[in-house]
């Protein structure tokens, strides 16, 4: 059995990231092992070979020692032992100064010959010495640096664990390499040059994202089974960095899975979005990389980019009960200068590892309730919306944003599983999956015959895995529906009243006609966003229509803000159906002909999710649990053996996201704002009268408490079904539903 399953991991990563060591001297094996006892966590994470090459052990034949570091890992590794933690060491950074400076041409480099860098260089100006520049992985750096790195790494320090951090070969044309070693060994593959611009109507713009990430995959592989070598039982964990979706990794994920232990969902970015966004992070890798693996997640334990000022005590305890909520296991990311400078963060955090280590039991050996799962398609991301993945992307955490907002128990299924678990979900949404195989359709047709419900928007199974348009929606011909093409649009509008019976049956409350489309932020030269206005042109044969399609008056508004507003409707498109229900056996289908999601994602207004929600709770079983309360907690659900245990994380704070950025414009307006205003959770106000449903398979008798607590709770009904009753939630709440005796 592996070391790492059966237990919660309670992560302190620890980073020592500058060039000259300003606080390398004053950071020592002791200190950080009293710091991990400190905070009660069981893990400590930590560089074996910073991005300026230099590492921090003894005996490196290929790099040279930290000059200023009193950090000896062999010294940690074995307190560590005798404390009974686990380490895990960062290598493989694809940053190293030191290979740059002794060998330039191993750096990886754009058309025009830049070095390609992963520090953030201001636009305008010309990268020269940086200090992150990125090596390729097709150079001779794989056998002469990378691989004998981790080897050597894992012979000396005989860590837990290799957590390649930050391996980047980016397969997008406009952060692509082009150095001498990759434009070789691609026209020595396949006779052809690499292609210099995107264009999937080019043979070799497509066989070159596929060679890329071959690339980046063995040269993953090589490295792991280098280590393996040494360390057979050695945990083997990437760092895909989900939220910023950096260069694809999530594909990546998919793609190495059979090679990896356990995937780093990086979550850099928790300051600056909704809590919705980390949970979905964590259970989308765990999609992407397969069962039973552990989902890695970090809180920083700075705020925003100020890596030398601690985060409030909300952001932090908060934020790792949302990951450990979602499934995850919590890492708490430190950097040098905040360890000396602002350690109250560490005081936040042992708050929380503590609370979390009392209550391990209910965190262990649990499986998600599985209700409702949204489709991921790597090929839908890569091949259809190849030149705009952003808005897939929206599409898919809008549909979650909203089963979430409504409590429902959801997570992902990558495309690449459907076949193995679709019986396992009662709803799947599939937003815009446009690239199907037959067999996906098939599968599809077979779960819905058999009572499941699906609901699908978009651009539906408009394309194959080979590139070719289908012409028609995946499972016309059960749908009711007829393609008949995309009507392209900046705006357009859903038309919810001219079927009476619909609307008083769906709609009643709503308006008559729901806006789609939106500005774009970039307006450069697009006054509206590409893509989100569109309609497709669904023809209603037999299926029954609950919307219908409709056009906008002008391409883009003229009140308000001339040229970034929203125009008014115009005429309803009898031919389109916007909204449609149809029947096929035992199931039901609802299909969407806009991405409802992606407006969701952007603008947040409850309109889009009413669409969603209303046809779903009149179509869909009931879930087996869920929890009745705002849209501000985060409930998830497990089972464990005969127990059913519900998190529930209050997200009830003060106003975070202030100031929205616009963009530029011609408008001759001074700038009188900041372009950003972000604040931290600072307050929580106290939830009331929250209920728990849930729908049991036996007469037992059950009973509820709070895990944290050990308070009960009042259980209303008897059989099987009941409901928990919690007057007040403060700040978080672990729930067991378990029979009596």
């Amino acid at each position: 059995m592996t070391w790492w399953r059966g237990k919660l991991l309670r992560a302190l990563q620890f980073n020592i990231e500058d060039p000259y060591g300003y606080y390398a001297g004053a950071i020592t094996a002791e200190s950080i092992i009293s710091s991990a006892l400190k905070v009660n966590a069981n893990t400590i994470i930590v560089f074996a070979r910073d991005p300026w090459g230099r590492v921090f052990y003894r005996g490196s034949r290929i790099y040279p020692r930290h000059p200023t570091t009193r950090l000896n890992l062999e010294d940690l590794i074995s307190m560590a032992r005798d404390k009974g933690l686990n380490v895990i060491i960062m290598v493989n950074h694809t940053a190293n100064r030191h290979i740059y400076r002794a060998k330039p041409e191993y750096a990886q480099r754009s058309q025009n010959g830049e070095v390609i860098v992963l520090e953030h260089f201001p636009m305008v100006r010309e990268i020269r010495d940086p200090q992150w520049p990125q090596i390729c992985p097709n150079s001779p750096a794989l056998e002469e640096y990378f691989i004998p790195e981790a080897m050597e790494a894992t012979s000396i320090l005989r860590p837990e664990g290799i957590l390649l951090d930050s391996f980047r070969y980016i397969p997008d044309i406009s952060k692509a390499c082009y150095c001498k070693y990759c434009r070789d060994k691609f026209k020595k593959e396949y006779g052809i040059d690499l292609p210099n611009k995107e264009d999937d109507e080019d043979p070799a713009f497509r066989l070159a994202l596929k060679w890329r990430y071959k690339v980046q995959v063995e040269a993953m592989r090589r490295i792991r089974d280098a280590v393996k070598s040494v360390k057979s039982d050695i945990l083997f964990a990437y760092n895909n960095h989900p939220l910023a979706w950096a260069g694809r990794a999530n594909i990546i994920v998919e793609k190495a899975r059979d090679i990896l232990d356990s995937v780093f969902a990086e979550a850099s970015e928790f300051d600056m979005v909704d809590y919705s966004m980390i949970s979905m992070a964590i259970k989308l890798s765990r999609a992407l990389i397969g069962s039973g693996k552990p989902v890695l997640a970090s809180r920083n334990l700075f705020y925003i980019l100020r890596t030398v000022q601690s985060a409030p005590r909300l952001a932090i305890v908060q934020g790792i009960r949302t990951i450990v909520a979602a499934g995850g296991h919590p890492i708490a990311t430190i950097f040098s200068s905040q360890f000396i400078e602002d350690t109250r963060s560490l005081d936040y955090l042992s708050e929380v590892y503590s609370e979390l280590d009392k209550i391990e039991d209910f965190l262990i050996n649990t499986e998600p309730i599985r209700y409702a799962t949204i489709l991921f398609s790597s090929n839908t991301y890569d091949m259809y919306f190849w030149d705009k993945p952003d808005i897939y992307i929206s599409e898919l955490e809008g549909m979650y944003e909203i089963l979430t907002a409504h409590n429902y128990p959801v997570d992902f299924l990558s495309l690449v599983d459907l076949k193995d678990k679709i019986e396992d979900y009662s709803v799947i949404v599939a937003p815009s999956t446009a690239v199907l195989n037959r067999e996906d359709e098939n599968i599809l047709e077979s779960y819905i015959e058999n009572g499941g419900l699906l609901i699908a928007t978009g651009d539906f199974g408009l394309m194959r895995p080979d590139y070719t348009y289908t012409y028609s929606l995946a499972l016309e011909h059960i749908m009711g529906l007829y393609f008949e093409g995309i009507l392209r649009a900046n705006y357009s509008y859903l038309h919810l009243k001219p079927l009476t019976g619909a609307y008083r049956k769906y709609w009643e409350g709503l308006p008559e006609h729901i806006i789609l489309g939106d500005q774009s932020v970039e307006f450069r030269r697009r006054r509206a966003e590409k893509g989100l206005g569109d309609l497709i042109r669904a023809r209603p044969i037999t299926a029954e229509v609950l919307a219908l399609g409709m056009i906008a008056k002008a391409p883009y508004g003229y009140e308000y803000t001339l040229g970034r507003s929203t125009p008014p409707p115009d005429s309803t498109i009898e031919n389109i159906a916007g909204i449609a229900l149809s029947s096929y056996e035992k199931g039901t289908i609802i299909y969407y002909a806009a991405k409802i999601g992606a407006h969701y994602s952007r603008l947040g207004h409850p309109d889009y999710a009413e669409l969603i929600i209303r046809p779903l709770r009149k179509h869909a079983p009931q879930p087996p649990v869920i929890v009745e309360g705002p849209e501000t907690i985060q409930a998830e659900y497990y089972k464990q053996k005969d127990r059913i245990i519900v998190h529930i994380v209050n997200h009830t704070y003060n106003q975070r996201i202030l100031t929205a950025p616009s963009g530029p414009s011609k408008q001759a307006l001074p700038r009188v704002i900041p372009p950003y205003s972000v604040h931290p959770p600072r307050i929580i106000i106290p939830v009331h009268n929250i209920k728990i449903k849930a729908a049991l398979e036996d007469q037992k008798e059950y009973t509820a408490y709070n895990a944290i607590t050990d308070e009960k709770l009042k259980i209303e009904g008897v059989g099987s079904n009941i409901n928990i009753l919690i007057d007040k939630l403060e700040e978080y709440m672990i729930v067991v539903i378990e029979p009596k005796h």
